[in-house]
């Protein structure tokens, strides 16, 4: 990718600003820093955000001024050029789209349910990751349709990229695109394990010019379940259970921590079942 593109895809403001004078979906956005003067901000539910971290890490919802300057405080903390976002808050359902342009065309290569973990505290940690997504053929056609959209007026070519989108009735809101794979086992493990497409083959294929090849080759589903305190030992037992569905997993220390990041988690389960009936069957036993 150029280097204009990739600053745009690493600044969350930059990011929003382009969004905005080009008319793709995304929350109302405001600018901030040390000198804020936080009680101007009255329109609550707000989201506050670093605006050059990742993983969860200081982005959280806040319902009063007081929750908003001890969130303010803390996303600044994560921000290496102390900036900070406050947005209007996004409802709707979550997913992740991943993609591979090259040479001027997009392909969506999968859509990824997410469901979260902490929102009852502000937080907004992904829990849950099911491919492909349990949508509608119209929903997923206003998913694509904004995130090509987006890709399009940032200018991403030759290059992967992770869209995370939320859904309502006002349409699909682009709440982030990384010029990246996606993390927390996407592309390393659900996207082949339910397509079939070898992403990390397909990255190293792009930065070497070479063609690519998305061709779908397997129709399945596919899951990481993350580890916290609520399911930690129906997940254990799963896992000793040594269910044939389980492609991999990771089990921490069991730890009463509130997950306020992805950092936080204690393990992940990742399977893969033929119908979205066993994979929820599966789901109902360890959530």
């Amino acid at each position: 990718m150029s280097e204009d593109v990739a600053k745009i895809c690493t600044n969350k403001y930059l990011q929003r600003e382009l969004f905005l004078r080009s008319g793709v979906h995304t929350p109302a956005f405001y600018l901030c820093d040390q000198q804020t003067d936080l009680s101007l901000y009255q329109e609550f539910p707000y989201v506050v955000k670093p605006v050059d971290s990742s993983a969860s890490r200081g982005v959280q919802r806040v319902d009063s001024l007081a929750q908003l300057k001890d969130a303010f405080d803390l996303a600044l903390s994560y921000s290496r050029k102390g900036q900070v976002l406050i947005e209007d808050f996004i409802d709707g359902r979550e997913f992740s789209v991943e993609t591979f342009t090259q040479k001027g065309r997009t392909s969506i290569i999968a859509v990824t349910e997410k469901l979260i973990i902490g929102e009852d505290e502000g937080f907004f940690v992904e829990d849950t990751h099911i491919e492909p997504a349990r949508i509608a053929a119209d929903e997923y056609g206003i998913i694509a349709a904004e995130v090509i959209k987006a890709i399009n007026i940032i200018g991403l070519d030759n290059c992967p990229s992770h869209t995370e989108v939320k859904l309502n009735s006002g349409g699909a809101f682009i709440i982030e695109i990384a010029c990246r794979l996606g993390g927390d086992y996407i592309t390393s493990d659900l996207v082949p394990l339910s397509t079939g497409v070898d992403m990390l083959g397909n990255l190293v294929k792009i930065s070497l010019g070479e063609t690519i090849d998305v061709t779908k080759k397997r129709s399945r589903y596919s899951c990481v379940q993350f580890l916290n305190p609520q399911n930690y030992t129906r997940c254990v037992e799963f896992i000793e259970s040594h269910d044939a569905h389980i492609s991999r997993y990771d089990i921490r220390p069991y730890s009463k921590t509130l997950i306020k990041s992805s950092l936080d988690r204690l393990g992940y389960i990742i399977f893969s079942t033929d119908t979205l009936a066993e994979l929820e069957s599966i789901l109902d036993k360890i959530k």
